[in-house]
C-alpha cells in the first residue's frame, strides 16, 4: 500500500466499524424515527453512506453493484425516499461496499493518487488522494452525526469497539 494513503485506508476500515457500532441495539423503529426538530435518520445516514461508498468505488475505476439506488435513485432529500431497506440488509451492504472500497484503495498505486482532476470537492487536492481523502472525512463527519442522533434517542453512546478478524 501506497504510504500516503495508508492512513485514509485506516480511518475507512474505522469507520467501517463505527457506522455498525452506531447502529448496534437499534429497533426498525429506532432508525428510521425523526428528531422532532427535522433532519436525517440513522437509516438514512447508513444508506446515504453506503451509496457514498459506492460512488467512489466507482470514481476509482472500480465500480460495484449498488443495491441502494433503487431506493435512492429518484430521491434528492430524505422525504424522497418512498421505500426503505431493513437494517439487516443495510448492514450487509455497507460490510460488501466497505470490503470492496478498502481493497480498492489499498490497490492504488502512486501514479493513481497523483491523477489530477478526479474530483471537484471543496479541497485544493483535486488529485485522486484527494477524492479519497475529502470522501473519509465525508464518512467521519456523518458516523458523528449517527453518534449524536444515537445519544437523542436515549441509546448509550457509539462505541469505538472493532469487529473481530
Amino acid at each position: 500500500m501506497e504510504p500516503q494513503v495508508a492512513p485514509l485506508h485506516a480511518i475507512l476500515e474505522l469507520n467501517t466499524d463505527l457506522l455498525l457500532n452506531c447502529l448496534d441495539g437499534l429497533s426498525e423503529e429506532d432508525a428510521f424515527q425523526q428528531l422532532e426538530g427535522g433532519g436525517n435518520t440513522l437509516a438514512f445516514l447508513a444508506a446515504h453512506l453506503t451509496d457514498t461508498r459506492h460512488f467512489l468505488a466507482n470514481r476509482l475505476g472500480h465500480p460495484l453493484a449498488n443495491p441502494l439506488s433503487r431506493y435512492l435513485a429518484q430521491a434528492s432529500s430524505i422525504a424522497d425516499v418512498v421505500e426503505w431497506p431493513t437494517l439487516a440488509e443495510q448492514r450487509e451492504w455497507w460490510r460488501a461496499v466497505s470490503r470492496h472500497v478498502c481493497d480498492v484503495v489499498a490497490g492504488r498505486t502512486a501514479d493513481q493518487l497523483r491523477r489530477p482532476d478526479a474530483h471537484r470537492f471543496p479541497l485544493g487536492d483535486s488529485t485522486e488522494l484527494g477524492l479519497i481523502a475529502f470522501l473519509v472525512q465525508h464518512d467521519s463527519y456523518h458516523i458523528g452525526q449517527m453518534g449524536f442522533l444515537r445519544r437523542q434517542l436515549g441509546k448509550p453512546a457509539m462505541s469505538y469497539t472493532r469487529a473481530a478478524g
